[in-house]
């Protein structure tokens, strides 16, 4: 992840998905897998489901629920 004070920063790649996770970590959390199985089944998610899937489930595992604002496990 780039530097905080780098000036493109919050535009970065990693950081929007990271944010992206963090989201759907929350909805998890709010309303169960049930929920985030249907956002997922969205074509937009299918080119990056995978890593979307792999991160979610570290995160999950490490105990992130999403709830807390820059959270990243």
């Amino acid at each position: 992840m780039k530097d905080l004070a780098s000036k493109d920063w919050s535009c970065s790649e990693k950081y929007r998905h990271q944010c992206e996770v963090r989201y759907l970590l929350s909805i998890r959390h709010k309303y169960g897998l049930a929920e985030i199985r249907k956002l997922l089944s969205n074509p937009k998610f299918a080119p990056r489901l995978h890593s979307i899937q792999l991160d979610m489930a570290e995160q999950w595992r490490k105990g992130n629920r999403g709830t807390i604002k820059g959270q990243w496990l």
